[in-house]
Parts: structure tokens; C-alpha cells; sequence
């Protein structure tokens, strides 16, 4: 990205994001915000310092949610563009693009977005498909809603992530585990103790095709979609296994997708920025929202899309977020996908196969994510995963065959837990 050098704000201090951003950015453009307490114990700021882009990094209340802005008006004077690393900093991003008069979320919508009661409740005002629900005070607002829908329903948290303290509950289930459990599920490596964590949902448990859409929005107007299939384990916790890209749904499933995200946008007041919404195709075509979140997506998407369509959807979103609309390819040139790997519950001994995986054709690139001496378990959250491959094929079924092959030769010894 080229031009005179301006400030770029980065609030959450995403080491990965600032990688992307270093390659488009100027030498010592960005400002990065984030909590003391983050920043201190993961050494952030040594570890952003070594990107050229950045100039300095600063603490401050990159996660508050009352809807004002991190960083004092002086701060934003040179300010032309706002964006998010975290989740959780998504309000403090909206407030801060506001503060600064450059596009921006809006506040309203980035609390909307971060909130999922708010969100249903959007949704619900304008007519949108997704399942009934209810937030429960305890564990006995969750006994009637899950009698009320034959034993099965789906717990979870209003405002975390990665699947984080999500939970599908069957009949016969221990509601008062499930309950505990999902209560207890914590996110502290990312968030700062400074956050007090919200309200809980329960929802009526739908069945169809998964998928995700990964959305550019300008001036409230869905400008570019992907549509992304995906699948999850089995289990009482839906982590997702893998990602494809682009999308076989038909392509009038797809245009479904793309004007339920417009109608989400809407429902929201989105300004302008990236929206991931996630969605179950009851019946196979009919799209009902799950959540969605007011950034880019995690779980390698950005990567995949990339790889399939070409160019960068960073330095697009980057881009948007200047008032800038970036021409972005429509048709995705080839297929690309993602596939996660587990080990089994207990302590790391040996890794096998990295390497192997690495070297299958179509393979872009593979490796474990933990290493020797580490604790690992089923996976509760999209955390607790431990290894990936991303494939390329020329189409998203190929490339999902090929990541799947590869994922196969990442194995693990592990010694098993100590019985209780």
C-alpha cells in the first residue's frame, strides 16, 4: 500500500496481524493500543516493537465496551483508519474510528455485534431467520427451555469466541454440569483482566449445512462476499474440524447468503469494515444465523481466501476501513482449505509428520501447534486444537481432500493423564 506515511491505529496487539500489516504499511505508521496487563504478559510490546511498521505501542482500555475511545483526541489527529486486532477490541475500535472521523463500525453495531442477546434482538426486529432462544438467569431457565425443545438445545456465552464455553446438549444430559461448564469456560489469554464477562444464551438447537460468510462492508453496503463451508466434530462441543473455500453450495444458496448478510447489516446499523457471520442452511437453503463478529476471521479463512482469489484481503480491508473501494475478484480462481488436527488428552512426548505433511502437493503449508511438554485435551474451543494444514486444488472439495491427507500424517505421542 502506497502513499505518504499516515497514522494506522491498531487496537489489540494482534503479532500475526501486524505481520500482514508490515508488508503493506509504511516504516513507522501504526499505532498499537492494548491493555497493560496483555501487553505485559505476553512481552507485546517487545515482540511489536520488531515490526517496522509499528511505532509505538500503547496502553489503553483496548477492551472497554461503554462506546468511548481508547486513546485521547490528540492521539487521533493524523488517524486514517481504525482496525481491530481482537474480538474483544471491536467496541474500542468503533469508538476510537468514531472519535477520529474515519469509517468505522459504529459503536452501536460494534456493541450489537459483541453482545449476542443484542444481537438476537436485532435480528428478531428485522425479521431475520435464526433459532428461538432465550438468556437464562440459572439453571432452571435452561431445564424449561431444553424441556420446551425435546432435551436438545445449545448453551453459550453472549461474548466469547473460538467457541469458547459453547455447549450442545442432548436428553439426558446433566444440566447443571453443562451449565457450570459453560460458565467457567474462559478466553484469559486474549482478554484483559480489566473485562468483565457478560450474559449467556440458550438456543434452539438447528440442523443443516454449516458456513460462514467473510464480508466487506462500505457505507452500510455489503460490497464483497465469500461464502465458506465447514465442518465440525462431533461432540457436545462444536469445534470446527476444517474450512473450504469457495463454497459448493448452489449459486442461488449463495446469492441467499449474500442477501441475508445485507439484511444483517441493516438489522445491525454496520457501518463500514469486515463482518464473519455464521449461519446453518436449515433444510439445506434456507440460511439462519448462528452469531457473527465485526472482523476478520480467524481459523486460517484469511489465508484460504488469499490463496483462492488472489491478492489481499487485509490491504482490501485496510482499504475500506480509508474510504477506499477496492475492486476484489468475484469468482475465486481456485480452491483452497483448511484442516485441524487434535492429539490426545494428556501431556506432549513426541510430534510426527510436520514435515511430511509440509511436503504433499498442494500443501501450502502445515505444522502442530503444540509442542514437546504440553498439556492437551479434547477440544472444548478452538484453542485446544494442535495442528493445521492449508491445501490449494482447483476446487474446494480437492483442496479439502488434500489437507485431509496431509493433516492424517501429523501424529502424536502423548502420555496419558493421571487418573483422578
Amino acid at each position: 500500500m502506497s502513499g505518504a506515511a499516515s497514522t494506522y491505529i491498531v487496537v489489540g496487539c494482534g503479532l500475526a496481524l501486524l505481520g500482514e500489516l508490515d508488508k503493506i504499511l509504511p516504516a513507522g505508521s501504526v499505532t498499537v493500543v492494548e491493555e497493560a496487563d496483555l501487553l505485559d504478559a505476553g512481552d507485546l510490546r517487545a515482540k511489536a516493537a520488531k515490526r517496522a511498521c509499528v511505532a509505538e505501542v500503547v496502553d489503553g482500555p483496548a477492551q472497554r465496551h461503554d462506546g468511548s475511545s481508547p486513546l485521547p483526541p490528540s492521539a487521533l489527529t493524523a488517524a486514517v483508519a481504525v482496525i481491530p486486532s481482537w474480538e474483544y477490541s471491536v467496541v474500542a475500535t468503533a469508538a476510537c474510528a468514531e472519535a477520529a472521523g474515519v469509517p468505522g463500525a459504529g459503536v452501536r453495531a460494534a456493541r450489537t455485534l459483541r453482545d449476542k442477546v443484542l444481537l438476537r434482538e436485532a435480528a428478531a426486529a428485522a425479521g431475520m431467520r435464526q433459532p428461538q432462544w432465550t438468556e437464562p438467569a440459572d439453571v432452571d431457565d435452561l431445564r424449561a427451555f431444553a424441556a420446551a425443545h425435546g432435551d436438545a438445545c445449545v448453551l453459550k456465552p453472549a461474548d466469547r469466541q473460538a467457541s469458547v464455553g459453547v455447549r450442545l446438549i442432548g436428553p439426558g444430559d446433566d444440566l447443571r454440569h453443562a451449565w457450570d461448564e459453560s460458565h467457567a469456560a474462559d478466553d484469559a489469554k486474549l482478554r484483559s483482566a480489566n473485562w468483565t464477562p457478560g450474559r449467556f444464551l440458550v438456543e434452539q438447537r438447528l440442523h443443516g449445512p454449516e458456513i460462514s460468510a467473510e464480508v466487506l462492508v462500505a457505507d452500510g453496503r455489503v460490497i464483497w462476499v465469500n461464502v465458506t463451508d465447514k465442518t465440525v466434530w462431533p461432540g457436545t462441543h462444536p469445534v470446527e474440524a476444517g474450512h473450504l473455500l469457495p463454497s459448493v453450495l448452489d449459486a442461488s444458496v449463495r446469492a441467499r447468503v449474500a442477501e441475508a448478510n445485507q439484511q444483517l447489516v441493516d438489522a445491525v446499523g454496520y457501518g463500514t469494515g469486515a463482518l464473519h457471520s455464521e449461519w446453518i442452511l436449515v433444510d439445506g437453503v434456507e440460511p439462519y444465523l448462528v452469531e457473527c463478529a465485526g472482523r476478520l476471521p480467524g481459523d486460517a479463512i484469511v489465508p484460504l481466501i488469499d490463496l483462492a482469489y488472489g491478492g489481499s484481503l487485509i490491504e482490501d480491508f485496510v482499504r475500506v476501513l480509508r474510504g477506499e473501494r477496492p475492486e476484489r475478484p468475484v469468482r475465486a480462481a481456485r480452491g483452497a482449505a483448511v484442516r485441524f488436527v487434535t492429539a490426545p488428552a494428556g501431556v506432549v512426548r513426541a510430534v510426527h509428520g510436520a514435515d511430511e505433511a509440509g511436503a504433499v502437493e498442494g500443501v501450502f503449508a502445515a505444522g502442530a501447534t503444540v509442542a514437546v511438554g504440553a498439556s492437551v485435551r479434547p477440544p472444548a474451543s478452538s484453542w485446544d486444537r494442535a495442528g493445521h494444514v492449508l491445501a490449494v486444488g482447483d476446487d474446494g472439495p480437492e483442496a479439502a481432500r488434500i489437507a485431509e491427507q496431509a493433516a492424517s500424517l501429523i501424529t502424536f505421542e502423548v502420555d496419558a493423564p493421571a487418573a483422578d
